[in-house]
């Protein structure tokens, strides 16, 4: 029998492949579901859509377009990843959305890997497993967003500082690959998960170090990681004019730490979220082993993940622009932290399974009551038995259940698969495929008030709409007879006095279609 060299990681035994199979199944599902029970979301997935449309359309793959207006808001990574795709399936808006959807599974697997590095197979597959049983992190992960991406790049970030502080060969290329994948993906925000880590080093590297090495090494990987994207935006900005330049080149840098300080968000906003974004696994009586969490820092190695955990957490906080996808990169890190709490916590059986469906029981009634308030905001009746019998199959199957990973994760993935069965792209406020039937595209086309794109890659426009004030309307009507106008208002405060051809709902407003010509 050979003997392994030394340093190795020994294969995964049975126990750790069934884990890691179950938690890569889980997250190929969810990318189906998504492609299948749902549409794109206005506004940002049509957005981003719009923006690859017009790339395509265009042949530019370096200035970015939205509307036929150069686009800074975000980098390009994104959209030349649908490209791609689309260069070997055509414009399809489902291989649009595999794209990033595939960095889903992608990042369980970069999970297991990290959890691996840092303690061995069993954790790394429970840690896996617990990431692909996020809800929440299932839920917006598959979406046509940049979270799913960045969450990957902060993964392996991770990895390659853990190699470097083992005095692995490869650490720092795979640290430095990362940095430029992430801020490609999103920006300078890729910073704000992996550089905590990197900074505060000398709490969590076990063994000797040259620091004055170590922080050379890491400034001058970022510097270098930095060069893609700063290539990029140079280029994009030498090609849409001097005062795009200027914006592009401070959008990408400082104007997003600007941006991100100039809303109205408080320091405490991530704190009554975050039962949502451990659900389901704050059910399972493990995650209240508070033996285990004094040990977890006194072993200096799982001080990494607390680190960028509580990192993100801490500077996410204090920016005052925050959305709940914000802190998706940090949830790898959270999944080994709870593997590893869980993990030691004593055998017994779980009523955790039970205790989420009575979470989920509990949101289906409050819905319930909002009904008759909010009634464009709720799900078909036709989903409702589903959910339905998700409410009543999982207490059955968890009263028989014996191990905790199985009921928790079974009771997120069931009551996913509802929430994405009901999901917003079939609630008439969110669905604009009825809105686009009613178009036609080889008329002139105007958005009166906000426009971000909503349209144009749902209805294959070839050409930007127009975007006329409510005092220039009437001139436009009278240049286009023919044309068709678009208006979303709040209810009650339409923009032209006669009945619109097509009304339906669009989250808390409306959306209308009228003709230019009235008689016609």
């Amino acid at each position: 029998m050979k003997t392994p060299p030394e340093g190795s990681v020994p294969p995964p035994a049975k126990s750790v492949a069934g884990p890691l199979a179950l938690a890569l199944a889980l997250s190929f599902a969810t990318v189906a579901l998504t492609l299948t029970l749902r549409g794109a979301y206005p506004v940002d997935e049509t957005r981003y859509l719009t923006v690859a449309w017009e790339m395509w359309n265009s042949g530019d793959a370096v200035l970015l377009h939205l509307n036929g207006e150069p686009y800074s808001h975000k980098p390009p990574l994104l959209f030349w990843l649908i490209n791609l795709a689309w260069h070997v399936t055509g414009p399809q808006e489902w291989s649009a959305r595999l794209m990033p959807a595939l960095f889903l599974p992608l990042s369980v697997l970069a999970t297991y890997r990290l959890g691996r590095d840092l303690a061995g197979p069993v954790l790394g597959a429970r840690a896996a497993l617990m990431l692909a049983g996020f809800t929440v992190y299932a839920a917006l992960a598959a979406s046509v967003m940049f979270d799913a991406m960045l969450t990957l790049a902060t993964i392996t970030a991770l990895i390659g500082l853990l190699r470097a502080a083992r005095h692995q060969a490869g650490g720092w290329a795979v640290f430095g690959v990362s940095l430029a994948f992430g801020l490609l993906a999103k920006g300078p925000v890729m910073l704000v998960h992996v550089l905590p880590a990197a900074l505060l080093a000398p709490l969590w590297v076990e063994g000797a170090m040259n620091w004055r090495r170590w922080y050379g090494l890491t400034v001058g990987t970022a510097l270098l990681a930095g060069i893609p994207v700063l290539a990029w935006a140079l280029a994009a900005g030498g090609a849409g004019g001097g005062e795009f330049a200027g914006t592009l080149l401070w959008h990408q840098t400082a104007g997003r730490m600007v941006e991100a300080f100039a809303h109205r968000r408080p320091f405490w906003f991530y704190l009554p979220l975050l039962p949502l974004l451990l659900f389901p696994w704050w059910c399972v009586s493990g995650f209240w082993n508070r033996a285990a969490l004094a040990p977890l820092w006194r072993e200096r190695a799982w001080r990494l993940p607390v680190i960028m955990a509580a990192g993100t957490f801490l500077i996410m906080s204090a920016i005052s622009s925050k959305q709940l996808h914000y802190l998706l990169p940090a949830l790898p890190a959270a999944a080994l932290i709870l593997a590893r709490l869980i993990g030691d916590a004593p055998r017994r059986s779980e009523t955790g399974p039970a205790l989420a469906v009575l979470v989920a029981g509990l949101a289906l009634v409050v819905s319930a009551l909002l009904a008759p308030r909010y009634p464009q905001l709720l799900p078909p009746l036709g989903v409702w038995p589903g959910l339905l019998l998700i409410a009543l199959a999982v207490p059955i199957w968890a009263l028989r259940q014996r191990r905790w990973s199985a009921g928790a994760l079974v009771t997120g993935a069931l009551l996913l698969a509802g929430f994405l069965e009901a999901g917003m792209g079939r609630v008439p406020a969110f669905d604009l495929a009825p809105l686009v039937a009613r178009l036609d595209t080889a008329r002139p086309i105007a958005v009166v008030g906000i426009y971000e794109g909503e349209i144009g890659y749902l209805a294959r426009l070839t050409r930007p709409v127009d975007l006329p004030t409510l005092a220039e309307l009437p001139a436009w009507r009278a240049a286009h007879p023919d044309g068709q106008i678009i208006a979303r208002f709040k209810p009650g405060t339409a923009p032209l006095a006669e009945p619109p051809l097509w009304e339906q709902p669009f989250v808390k407003e409306r959306l209308a279609v009228w003709p230019a010509n009235p008689a016609r």
